[in-house]
């Protein structure tokens, strides 16, 4: 079969996407075998085919599945066979497994074209084409209406696939996946065999998105629930082995703290150790039980079962808040346990080399890695930064190698040391809004935040050495001869405090000299060359791209002591990286963006039209954005929010020009807005709309019926099971309140009864989006504040059937809110004061009329 896909794609060239009518054509063609030679068929092939069931039309049919220009193409095309299928029962056979794996195989998958593909799985399951065997490839098919029996590898290396691009680009739908994989492997009777397949499908759905790893939590635990529920109702029950415990341990580790837990948190003693300190009476009879957490309860657990405490489960515990002697720690939440280090420094040894050579024990004292995978733990589970320096020093004081992930530990706890010192953060989740009450401050270790040290000298943590810098550290990290890994750089890339000191840390890293030179060349950029750059490019880790991209960024903006010019070289190289190795990671892209949304002079050009600068910076977003959707690679609302702001910066600049040279500016103003409504709508489309034609735009409007939104819109009726969630992406009230303010100060009336409107339609969602952040709720509030300030006082809204429209919208989201009970607490409608208060600092913007 895989000979077969092979050859199936080599049968058409990939084109630009087509219409639903279009395909429906080719469809009807290949059906009559207009479309189809079987000379380009072996005969072998052509045999194999026959005692399967199929024939060449089904081959046909396949190949042009398979060679859409883009995933969500071939995924249309899959859902219109599937569609002929139930027209005309006895015309076509099912189409086999193998084709789903090799579509999930493709690296253009979005969420759009996943959501087919999980739903027509789901009616293969439930219409019976999909039956369950035991063998580990796909049986003979007894008639052209079932695809055969499908093993049980086969099965889960489907689900694994799908899991993979879940992470990536819908987190919310990994429990359907769950209950997928559960009505699969329900008429199993090899338990040995299912309990290690469910312990594999466990560890994979442990593993966190690279992106907002804490976001997508509650979906990961709710799906480890699904399948640990079958596992302990199945008889016989199925086993969880080492690395299912250690998958549930990793879910609970990146829990918040519960009130109990809190609770203990809160009486623990500023010394270190942090043992408990009772501040009255009351508190004696609150004991360890409270400190217990959810993670230290399944180390237990596994523990119980005989599985021993290794290097994973002893960095773990710490974690959770006891060390190895049975000493508290800071709980701390982590989405990855630190369990693999970073290469050890030039002319270390292994310890499995030492033991293939015979050398003795004594040679060996400095070198072991697993007490330094527990330091780096110990590090991370402290809460100001004299603890960690404490732990770090006595790192070294036990003559363990240091490596570039204990050094990224410790540049953690400078780094936001600092932040606190300054009171500043980069961190739209853990920084504490200005209003947030005690309860939505992050406690010690539930954010990366650092706490100051005690100020009693009987509770203060002494150093024997004074604490470090930045600078000293990376001093000190050259002298003890440790390079920065890719995981050390990204940080310090992403904090870097000046160029000098990014480049300083580039060129000691462990990057290959021929990437090094690429990216710090800067107008060295020789075109002649450029397949060659983009190569190595290719080899850097998404995630460290993104970060030297970011960091270029923010050194390309005017600083007193750098010339204009000197700026817009180095974003002018970061276009050029990016614009190189294309990468299918929005990062990267959003970096740019951002960078162009700025108010200053990014793009340099004539001084004589400084007005026509942000029209310029316009022009070089558009060129981004084209080769993203070249790309299939779908913008995010970190990148809308950047693109809002060229927008209004650029309808601002052209509406100044306008003044000056007399000339109409309304075409080009309008045009723009209308690529960021496109773009917000593209974003918001629900998971139901499969057939809206491909390359047509988006609109809110035709997502704003509550008729056609019903509460659960299940993929098959009368399966609950496949019910998949309402939409691919829900914004952050942070930029939701971006997409309003830009609606807002460009008068769009329209656009913010539809956004309204939306807003009421899909407010599950979009609360339940705020419930993942610490701020949420305040920022959500926000986000009413800034559509009542824009529709109050005679705003943008003037005419009286107008004002009636917005008024009328305004009391519909205002009735569906009252009416929820997600929070604790209602959601608050802002009041007429919070409005007041809210126009007069000028949060909705200074523009506002």
């Amino acid at each position: 079969m895989a000979t077969i896909a092979n050859q199936m794609l080599s049968l058409a060239d990939r084109t630009e996407p087509q219409s639903e009518t279009a395909m429906l054509q080719e469809l009807a063609a290949i059906k009559q075998g207009a479309m189809f030679q079987a000379e380009v068929i072996s005969t072998e092939a052509l045999e194999y085919l026959s005692t399967k069931g199929y024939t060449l039309k089904d081959l046909g049919i396949w190949g042009w599945i398979l060679s859409g220009a883009t995933a969500e193409e071939a995924a249309l095309r899959l859902e219109i066979v599937r569609r002929s299928q139930l027209k005309a029962a006895n015309d076509l056979g099912p189409v086999p497994i193998f084709i789903f794996q090799t579509l999930l195989s493709r690296t253009d998958i979005n969420a759009e074209s996943l959501s087919v593909l999980i739903r027509q799985i789901w009616q293969l399951l439930d219409s019976n084409d999909l039956n369950r065997g035991h063998s580990c490839n796909i049986g003979r098919i007894p008639t052209r209406k079932s695809i055969g029996p499908v093993g049980l590898d086969v099965f889960t290396t489907l689900v694994v696939r799908l899991l993979r691009h879940v992470r990536k680009v819908w987190p919310a739908v990994i429990t359907n996946i769950a209950e997928l994989w559960v009505a699969y492997a329900k008429g199993g009777t090899d338990t040995s065999r299912l309990s290690f397949h469910y312990n594999r499908i466990l560890q994979i759905m442990a593993l966190p998105p690279n992106e907002s790893p804490y976001q997508s939590l509650q979906h990961r635990q709710a799906a480890q629930v699904v399948l640990l529920g079958r596992m302990t109702t199945s008889s016989p029950k199925l086993t969880i082995n080492r690395e299912g415990f250690r998958a549930i341990a990793q879910v609970q580790l990146a829990h918040p703290k519960t009130p109990d837990e809190q609770t203990w948190a809160q009486l623990k003693a500023k010394s270190w150790p942090p043992w408990k300190a009772d501040k009255d009476g009351m508190d004696a009879g609150i004991g360890p039980e409270h400190g217990v957490s959810q993670a230290t309860m399944v180390l237990r657990k596994a523990a119980e079962r005989g599985y021993g405490s290794e290097i994973w489960e002893k960095s773990a515990g710490i974690l959770a808040g006891w060390d190895t002697d049975h000493s508290p720690t800071i709980q701390t939440r982590s989405a990855v346990v630190p369990l693999r280090l970073s290469s050890l420094p030039q002319g270390a040894v292994s310890l499995a080399h030492l033991d293939r050579t015979g050398i003795s024990d004594h040679t060996t004292k400095s070198i072991q890695p697993e007490a330094g995978a527990i330091w780096v733990a110990r590090i991370m589970a402290t809460r100001t930064l004299q603890e960690a320096w404490v732990c770090f020093l006595a790192c070294k004081d036990q003559s363990i190698v240091l490596t570039s992930q204990l050094y990224q530990e410790m540049f953690q706890k400078v780094i936001y040391d600092e932040k606190r010192s300054q009171g500043t953060s980069d961190d739209l989740d853990m920084l504490p809004h200005v209003g947030a009450s005690p309860q939505q401050i992050p406690m010690p270790g539930d954010g990366k935040e650092v706490t100051e040290s005690s100020a009693s000298h009987n509770q203060a943590v002494s150093t024997r050495q004074p604490l470090p810098t930045i600078d000293s550290l990376i001093e000190q990290m050259v002298h003890d001869n440790v390079r920065p890994s890719s995981r050390l750089l990204e940080l310090l890339l992403t904090h870097a405090q000046s160029y000098c000191e990014g480049v300083q840390v580039l060129e000691v890293s462990t990057l290959h000299d021929s990437v090094k030179s690429i990216l710090l060349q800067g107008q060295r950029w020789d075109q002649a060359r450029i397949m060659e750059y983009k190569g190595w490019l290719k080899t850097l880790p998404d995630w460290l791209f993104a970060a030297y991209i970011n960091f270029l960024c923010r050194f390309a903006e005017p600083a007193p002591t750098d010339g204009d010019e000197c700026n817009q070289r180095r974003f002018e190289h970061a276009f050029r990286l990016v614009i190189t190795r294309l990468p299918m990671y929005r990062p990267p892209w959003n970096a740019l963006l951002n960078s162009l949304s700025k108010h200053s002079s990014t793009v340099i050009g004539d001084k004589g039209l400084h007005l026509q600068t942000h029209v310029v910076k316009f022009d070089r977003a558009w060129r981004l954005l084209g080769c993203m959707d070249s790309l299939h690679l779908d913008m995010d609302f970190t990148g809308l929010g950047s693109l809002c702001a060229i927008v209004s910066n650029a309808n601002a600049r052209t509406l100044a020009s306008a003044k000056h040279f007399k000339n109409d500016p309304d075409n080009d103003t309008k045009s723009r807005l209308e690529i960021v409504k496109t773009r917000f709508a593209t974003l918001v489309q629900p998971s139901y709309d499969l057939h809206r034609q491909p390359g047509t735009e988006a609109r809110l409007t035709d997502y704003c019926c509550s008729d056609s939104c019903d509460k659960d819109r299940p993929a098959i009726p009368g399966n609950d099971r496949s019910a998949l969630p309402r939409l691919f992406r829900v914004p952050h009230p942070a930029h939701l309140h971006v997409y309003i303010r830009c609606l807002g100060y460009h008068n769009d009336f329209n656009g913010l009864v539809d956004l309204m409107r939306w807003l009421t339609v899909f407010t599950r969602e979009v609360i339940e989006e705020a419930k993942e952040v610490a701020n949420g709720r305040l920022m959500f509030k926000r986000c009413l504040m800034a559509l009542r300030a824009w529709g109050c006082n005679g705003g943008l809204v003037s005419v009286e059937e107008e004002r009636q429209r917005y008024e009328s919208a305004l009391v519909g989201l205002h009735k569906v809110l009252d009416g929820r009970d997600d929070w604790d607490s209602r959601v608050e409608w802002p009041t007429d004061e919070d409005v007041d208060d809210y126009i007069e600092k000028g949060e909705s913007s200074t523009k506002l009329r």
